[in-house]
């Protein structure tokens, strides 16, 4: 007995995202695949990795949920090659990201330094790649990870001067001599994020308003004290219950590094006005002492 064509077409499964996404990877896996860009010289890679893809943030997404449906042909029309694709045409008007102010971070990302240098050259994707990006501040509970992670992406054009010559036309000292204010480099890069200093952290949500180096934080105070800016930036999406545990005033920082100035002991610091106490307390008995033996002594004479 025959099925109809409609009750056959109801069993077939549509090819899953995978699946669908598998035609793709099968050029775009190589990690060779590239194409030399005529208005600038620089090779561009077209390589995708599917295992980071698969840990990305667009890991259920198809390829042709953002690329355009065209690409389903095989060899790809030529004038697709100026596709114009722009994170915030799905992320700004979606009521679910409407708690990541993505209409803030729109006009903050123009007015930050990268954007008043290189204009529309500077997009999205110059920072976050698409196909590995993956939100880790808010969800890594490993403080060091979320650094490195997040450090990588200023650092593949800072620490790269040719690179930023491309990109800016200038020529840029080495971070290292740059940063030479700086004491115990190394420790700070490992530490926190360049984002951390060079961004305001007062901006809602995640700021993209990147600061140049004459407003970026210079004043150690800003994280080495009790309201430590860290808690704003890279600690803030921690736990209340983790920041106020065994009296540590900022004990979310204290599990992850040591900031002096900003992990201290609430009773070790009352315990130290105590003792201080005593000691001023004592010097003083010790010294109206002195003065009035002295005093008798004196007046004996």
């Amino acid at each position: 007995m025959f099925l109809s064509a409609v009750t056959l077409a109801a069993t077939i499964k549509p090819p899953s995202t995978k699946e669908t996404n598998q035609y793709c990877f099968r050029c775009h896996s190589m990690a060779t695949l590239s194409y030399r860009d005529e208005a600038t010289g620089i090779i561009k890679s077209l390589s995708v990795n599917p295992e980071e893809f698969y840990n990305s943030n667009h890991k259920n997404l198809a390829c042709i949920a953002c690329h355009s449906k065209d690409f389903k042909n095989f060899p790809h029309d030529v004038t697709l090659n100026n596709e114009n694709l722009y994170c915030l045409n799905c992320h700004k008007d979606e009521p679910k990201f409407q708690k990541f102010h993505f209409h803030n971070i729109e006009s903050t990302f123009k007015e930050s330094v990268h954007y008043k240098k290189m204009g529309d050259k500077f997009t999205c994707f110059d920072c976050h790649d698409p196909h590995s990006f993956k939100i880790n501040a808010r969800v890594n509970r490993e403080i060091k990870e979320t650094v490195l992670y997040d450090n990588h992406i200023c650092l593949k054009c800072h620490d790269n001067t040719s690179t930023i010559k491309n990109l800016s036309g200038q020529l840029l000292p080495a971070l290292n001599i740059a940063h030479s204010w700086l004491p115990h480099i190394s420790l700070h890069w490992k530490s926190v994020r360049c984002i951390d200093c060079h961004t305001s952290p007062n901006a809602p949500g995640v700021s993209h308003l990147i600061l140049s180096k004459e407003h970026a934080v210079k004043n150690c105070v800003e994280c080495h004290s009790k309201n430590s800016i860290l808690l704003q930036s890279l600690y803030k999406f921690q736990t209340k219950r983790e920041r106020d545990k065994e009296g540590f005033i900022n004990a979310v920082i204290l599990n992850n590094a040591y900031v002096i100035g900003a992990t201290r002991n609430y009773y070790l610091n009352l315990l130290s006005f105590i003792i201080f106490g005593i000691v001023i307390v004592a010097l003083s008995v010790h010294g109206i002492l002195r003065w009035k033996s002295h005093k008798g002594n004196f007046g004996e004479k």
